[in-house]
């Protein structure tokens, strides 16, 4: 059965339809008009995807991957800061950024709980929650680390179209598009030979100039039979500016799902006697 199985991904591989359009770059298409969002996912990449879950531990294994929690080091624009990542399959995500700089501890943490996303500086100095927003935010709560809208319940925000054919790295790579449900894109790149995703991401903002932010794995491990991203390089217009490399990820640990959530804002709010006419 499992032959069979790999036969089926490799015919895929000879049969894959030649009428559809081969892209020198695949998200050049989004400087175009923004296109409709499909009614459906198509036959290609609903393919591709089955593929991918194939290759990557089987797609049982990916549904029974309700969270991930994960640890590593991040460099980005010359300094390197620690990284704590929380990701579920319904699509929840908080990030904690943690550095020392002069002498002193700071952290600042990012988080969407499913509907609203939200950021606070916590250290030196604790400082209200603030509303996270604009086209950062929308790259934040969209592009993931490590789960990806693959399986039920994010996959049913999304609907794919495949695009063509593209390269990282120098390997051919098939792409698709993955439209979320405020039509948000994100852009997957399924290596051609292994169908392992090499490459993925979407617009978002760099120094206050939109721009597409992608992130290209590099190298891979196993995570309770799930084969996931252990390195990836950060892409700004497909030039590398920043790299991160997980050093722990844990499957499915117990985590308090008010992590998520903003905290009340501790900073007092003065009462004020209204003024009489």
């Amino acid at each position: 059965m499992k032959h069979l199985r790999f036969f089926k991904i490799l015919l895929f591989v000879s049969t894959l339809p030649f009428f559809l359009t081969l892209n020198t770059s695949a998200q050049d298409s989004a400087e175009a008009p923004k296109e409709s969002r499909p009614e459906s996912t198509d036959s290609a990449s609903r393919q591709l995807i089955k593929n991918f879950l194939t290759v990557t531990g089987g797609k049982q294994l990916h549904i029974d991957l309700k969270n991930v929690v994960a640890a590593g080091v991040i460099e980005e624009a010359g300094r390197t800061k620690r990284f704590k990542l929380v990701e579920t399959q319904d699509g929840k995500r908080k990030i904690t950024y943690s550095w020392r700089h002069l002498g002193r501890n700071y952290e600042e943490v990012y988080a969407y709980d499913g509907l609203n996303a939200w950021t606070q500086k916590v250290k030196p100095k604790e400082e209200p929650v603030r509303n996270y927003s604009g086209r950062m935010a929308e790259h934040f709560k969209s592009q993931h680390w490590l789960l990806q809208p693959m399986v039920l319940p994010l996959k049913a925000a999304y609907v794919f179209k495949y695009q063509g054919i593209d390269k990282v790295s120098g390997r051919p790579a098939y792409v698709v598009v993955g439209y979320g449900k405020k039509n948000e894109r994100t852009w997957f790149y399924f290596d051609q030979e292994k169908f392992l995703l090499t490459r993925w991401g979407g617009l978002g903002t760099i120094a206050g100039v939109e721009e597409y932010m992608d992130y290209s794995a590099t190298r891979f491990a196993k995570v309770d039979g799930v084969l996931m991203p252990k390195e990836i390089n950060l892409l700004a217009e497909g030039k590398p500016f920043g790299k991160l490399t997980f050093d722990d990820i844990r499957p499915n640990a117990p985590i308090d799902m008010a992590i998520f959530y903003a905290s009340p804002s501790k900073v007092p709010v003065l009462r004020q006697r209204t003024a009489q006419p």
